[in-house]
């Protein structure tokens, strides 16, 4: 092997300590934007920036764990909240998407208070939301509402993102919707020993970690601040770790971005925004 050959970052370490910046890294996103949140847009971005981090760690504890088809299903959730977040940002419909989301939620909590064999056991916490909440849903429930969640695929190609679709989203739904072979790996993971391990292929981390900063740059991109260049530097930096993992600029760039941080401000109200 050259001295110039690339591997990619395969082992529980490496992936472990990639993450375990990205975590802090967004963490500081979050508290930065917050600071000059200028309304719902930036509070879905937010929360689509949060959930996706945190599955992001979903998947990796789980295929630590030896369960490759879980992190898989896992991994098909993460794309579908990046496409939305995409789409979202491309249809200018976030106050859609929330009234979409509110009345959503509110029928479903409607229908599991007016089940005779379920009232009862709901917690009185959910009956005071539903009320609190009822005089909202009077006032939406009589709109037309036109918002539909996107299409994965359609998504994909307006990124001119396609294989995240092909070999990521609709393979994934392989894992999703039960197949012949499904438990095969499980059967021999549950009959052998308890010290048996084996540790499955790494591609469904480094592709969650890569979706991972593809959604941050979106939610950078579509917030209403603007960022300094460190911020997307460490980004980029990042997924050229997943191709190469001697490539560690990114440890560098979050060790600057760490100790800067919150004396100094990473981001600033848009003037156009």
């Amino acid at each position: 092997m050259s001295q110039n050959s690339h591997s990619l970052p395969s082992d529980v370490e490496s992936l472990s300590q990639a993450l375990q910046i990205l975590k802090p890294y967004c963490g500081i996103i979050l508290l930065s934007l917050a600071k000059y949140s200028r309304g719902l847009s930036d509070k879905i971005i937010e929360n689509f920036l949060a959930r996706g981090m945190t599955c992001t760690e979903s998947i990796f504890l789980v295929w630590r764990k030896g369960n490759e088809d879980d992190a898989w299903i896992l991994h098909r959730s993460l794309l579908d909240r990046l496409f939305h977040l995409h789409n979202l940002v491309e249809q200018n419909s976030f106050s859609d998407f929330e009234e979409f989301s509110f009345l959503k939620m509110y029928k479903a909590r409607q229908k599991l208070l007016s089940d005779e064999e379920m009232r009862d056991k709901v917690p009185a916490s959910l009956r005071q939301l539903q009320e609190s909440q009822k005089a909202r849903y009077k006032q939406l429930v009589g709109k037309t509402h036109t918002w539909r969640r996107p299409k994965a695929e359609d998504v994909a190609k307006s990124m001119d993102l396609s294989f995240l679709y092909s070999y990521g989203y609709d393979l994934a739904s392989t894992k999703v919707h039960p197949m012949a072979q499904d438990g095969e790996i499980d059967f021999v993971r549950l009959t052998s020993p308890t010290n048996y391990k084996s540790l499955p292929d790494a591609t469904v981390v480094r592709n969650s970690i890569l979706v991972q900063s593809i959604l941050i740059q979106e939610a950078l991109n579509a917030s209403s601040v603007q960022w300094r260049t460190i911020i997307y530097d460490f980004i980029d930096q990042l997924q050229k770790f997943l191709k190469d993992d001697k490539n560690l600029k990114f440890r560098e760039t979050f060790y600057k971005i760490g100790n800067a941080w919150p004396a100094v401000d990473f981001c600033e109200p848009r003037p156009d925004k």
